[in-house]
């Protein structure tokens, strides 16, 4: 079974998945100012977060950004809205530059 791979070029779209597919969603992110992206409360029993990683660049200096990867498994048939944000945890949500949702069929 093959990985689904999802970027901010999917915000907003519908993704089907099969009982035990992967899902990859990469985001780009710069913790070093303060902004991260929440991790998703889930319905683990239909999609289950598996690693929360931030990926520098090989070449990042101080102060990079880098690409904020989760990987999903999908447990069980439902259905789940994937919903993140971009912001900074100590300000609250008024702090959010960015979001990102899918909704997750799994079949």
């Amino acid at each position: 079974m093959s990985e689904v791979t999802l970027s901010q070029l999917n915000n907003g779209q519908v993704v089907t998945l099969k009982r035990g597919q992967i899902l990859i969603l990469s985001l780009e992110e710069n913790s070093t100012t303060g902004y991260r992206w929440s991790k998703p409360t889930l319905n683990t029993q239909v999609l289950q977060l598996k690693t929360d990683e931030l990926k520098l660049a090989n070449n990042a200096g101080i102060g990079s950004g880098g690409q904020r990867v989760f990987t999903f498994q999908a447990n069980n048939l439902g259905q789940v809205k994937l919903q993140l944000k971009n912001f900074r945890e100590w300000t609250g949500e008024q702090s959010t530059i960015e979001s990102f949702e899918v909704t997750v069929l799994v079949i």
